[in-house]
Order: structure tokens, then C-alpha cells, then sequence
């Protein structure tokens, strides 16, 4: 599809509600566009914010830090996840902000990615917040993602929810920090994230 651009044609979003299964989508050219599947219809996601790249590259740099000294898993930045099947029986492929997997589990990955990560962070957008609070929370509590952050920076928000017998449950802040399970060993300081986010209003 092409469109004008200040009176220059530009390649627009192309996939917008096609039906395919994981393989196709993943087969597909890249059109410039940020795409999910959600069983099995393509549907288009909105373009990160200047904010919402500052929380990503801190939150990577802070925990990628982290595992260069304590190489317990790997950390992998918004990447394509096929996650098996949706609720109606399609193809669920997400991009999460960031993901995380364990290390004995890296090698059986793939790529693309075939197996649901340990630890998910969203990063949440005004388009996305239903979605990213409802929808997704409810797939990847289902699908058994051990740990889900959803960073709402409009809000100024941080929920951190862990996995506890196959429901989500808040991880209580200790120390001004929630400590992770699934990355071994690993704090994350609100008060770092805050520098960007700005004074949470809820923990």
C-alpha cells in the first residue's frame, strides 16, 4: 500500500488483518510497520514514543549489566514470539518490549522465537493500555510466563506480577525493589526507573 507523505509516496501498512498462520508471518517482507498476531489475524501496533524508548534502553542496560557478571539467562529486546495457539485456535505471535529466558533454555529457542519466555516486560502506550493490561496479562498468565512488568509511563505506573500457582500475584517491593526469580539474583531499583517514569503513582 502506498501513501503520501508531505507529497512524497511511502510504503504504508500492508498486513493489516490478513489471516495467516505463524510461519506466514513470519515469512512476511518487512513493510517499515510493527505487526502482532493475535489468533491468527495480523493487527497492527502503534509506533514507540521517545519515553517509552528512554525505559526500554534503561531497563535493558540496567539488567543487561547485570548478566554480564551473572550470565544466568539472556535478554532479548523487542523480538518476535510465537506463542502458540490464541483462545479462538490461530497463531499468537506478540513482540514484547523485552524478554527474558533462563539459560538452559536459550539453545531450545529458536528463531524465530518458539517458546514462551520466563520474564515479559511491556511497556505500556495510551493505544495499548487496555490491551496490554487485559489481554495480554490474561495470554501470558495462561500460557505460563513466570513473570509479567507492565511499565505504564503515561500513568506513571509499575505492576510486577509473578506466576503462583498458574495465576498472577503482585511481587511485594521490598527495600524500594522488587527482586526477580526468574533472573537469579537481580533487584530492580525503582528509584532508577523513576528518573524517567516519574514518581509512580501505585506500586
Amino acid at each position: 500500500m502506498l501513501m503520501a507523505v508531505n507529497g512524497v509516496a511511502t510504503r504504508g501498512p500492508e498486513y493489516i488483518g490478513l489471516r495467516l498462520s505463524a510461519d506466514d508471518f513470519f515469512a512476511l517482507d518487512d513493510d517499515g510497520c510493527h505487526y502482532e498476531l493475535i489468533d491468527g489475524v495480523v493487527c497492527m501496533s502503534p509506533s514507540p514514543t521517545r519515553r517509552h524508548q528512554e525505559i526500554l534502553t534503561d531497563l535493558t542496560v540496567l539488567i543487561g549489566h547485570y548478566l554480564a557478571d551473572h550470565p544466568v539467562g539472556r535478554l532479548i529486546v523487542e523480538v518476535d514470539v510465537h506463542f502458540g495457539a490464541g483462545l479462538s485456535g490461530g497463531d499468537l505471535v506478540y513482540r514484547p518490549d523485552i524478554t527474558f529466558l533462563r539459560a538452559e533454555r536459550v539453545s531450545s529457542a529458536g528463531d524465530p522465537m518458539r517458546v514462551v519466555p520466563d520474564l515479559v516486560v511491556e511497556i505500556v502506550s495510551p493505544s495499548s493500555r487496555r490491551f496490554d493490561n487485559e489481554t495480554k496479562r490474561f495470554d501470558y498468565e495462561r500460557l505460563g510466563v513466570c513473570e509479567y512488568w507492565i511499565i505504564d509511563h503515561e500513568q506513571e505506573s509499575m505492576q510486577f506480577l509473578r506466576l503462583v500457582g498458574g495465576k498472577y500475584e503482585d511481587i511485594v517491593l521490598k527495600d524500594g525493589a522488587v527482586s526477580s526469580e526468574v533472573i537469579e539474583g537481580f533487584s530492580l531499583e525503582i528509584a532508577r526507573i523513576q528518573k524517567v517514569l516519574g514518581a509512580p503513582k501505585k506500586s
